[in-house]
């Protein structure tokens, strides 16, 4: 009888391993996979580097789901190393004008994603070295990418700061794509102790600034603002709360979903986005209304979060904070999606 009831069971795990299908994180990704003939079935978790239709590749696979595919141009320790999504972008870029949509020509996706060779052609491409350097900068606007050798530059490349272009995603996928990636975020909680600043985006009233007391955040319902700022800001507050997020996407389409505080505040740091709080409204009864901007710099959008949080669930530590989500908006756009945001004077606050 055990071996029978064994025999299922290997019999079961077969199947499910055999049902379980490699995905994409875009439908890009799965034409390309399509066009080089990837075998994603033998693909491992992580990084890998095949080889396709004469070209190395860089593939990476999470949970069955493949979210690159480009020329193999950075090591896996670069990549780790240098977390800026320029790395993905520029492989995967070259590999989509090598093998460009049915729909487009090279030239066509060069002109309409304002992509420029400086020095260089898309043939430099196939010269390049692992040892060869490489730098990237940008001004807000535009990221210059080069690789020289021994002081002769072989490759210089130019393209916009553009969530949609670097990412690869569509406003649409990326949308889709949020929840899923703040539940899977790791929380790893820092041991040093807080930094505090005092810079503001977009107006004074909408800073990162976070409030101690002997050395300790502030969570207190005494202190309603400054512990809200705490909590919405920074991983080492105290406290075990829920935030129950409505997200507003594209198409008027409305997605709620309910996560641990801390997974956003973790996601948003993981992702380059540095975060701000504005106070909007402090009720009689202590409840307090705000904003967080999760500002990401590296590819020019924010996440727009208002949020309320009722006194008692500061109080108690623990509770769900009510929270509406305007996911990747254009930087540019972001002054007009709150242009009637209302400045607030702050409320006893702990320290100047």
């Amino acid at each position: 009888m055990k071996r029978y009831t064994l025999f299922i069971i290997v019999i079961c795990l077969a199947v499910l391993s055999a049902s379980a299908k490699t995905t994409f994180r875009t439908a890009e990704l799965g034409r390309l996979a399509q066009v080089l003939a990837l075998d994603t079935e033998a693909l491992p978790e992580g990084y890998s580097y095949p080889t396709a239709n004469g070209l190395r590749l860089t593939v990476h696979q999470t949970a069955q789901t493949v979210d690159h595919i480009g020329l193999c141009l950075f090591s896996e320790e670069m990549q780790r190393e240098g977390k800026t999504p320029v790395f993905d972008f520029l492989e995967r870029y070259f590999l989509q004008l090598k093998y460009p949509p049915q729909s487009m020509s090279m030239n066509s996706m060069i002109r309409d994603d304002q992509f420029k060779f400086i020095t260089g052609t898309l043939e430099s491409v196939g010269n390049l070295l692992p040892t060869d350097g490489f730098s990237y900068s940008y001004d807000k606007h535009r990221y210059q990418a080069t690789w020289s050798r021994q002081d002769s530059t072989l490759l210089s490349v130019s393209f916009p700061v553009e969530y949609e272009l670097i990412s690869g995603e569509n406003k649409i996928e990326a949308e889709d794509n949020l929840a899923s990636d703040i539940r899977n975020t790791t929380v790893l909680i820092p041991t040093e102790k807080p930094i505090v600043r005092k810079e503001h985006y977009l107006t004074d009233d909408i800073t990162n600034r976070l409030y101690l007391s002997d050395d300790k955040l502030v969570l207190s319902d005494r202190h309603p603002v400054e512990s809200a700022a705490n909590m919405m800001l920074n991983l080492q507050t105290a406290g075990d709360f829920q935030i129950q997020i409505t997200q507003l996407s594209y198409g008027f389409k409305k997605t709620v979903f309910e996560v641990p505080l801390k997974q956003w505040v973790a996601f948003c740091q993981q992702h380059g986005c540095e975060l701000y709080f504005g106070l909007e409204n402090l009720s009689d009864n202590s409840e307090v209304e705000g904003v967080v901007m999760a500002v990401n710099t590296a590819e020019n959008y924010n996440h727009v979060l208002t949020v309320r949080i009722p006194s008692e669930v500061i109080e108690a530590r623990s509770g769900v904070i009510e929270a509406r989500l305007y996911p990747y908006v254009p930087t540019h756009n972001v002054l007009n999606l709150f242009a009637t945001y209302r400045k607030s004077n702050p409320k006893t606050f702990v320290s100047k």
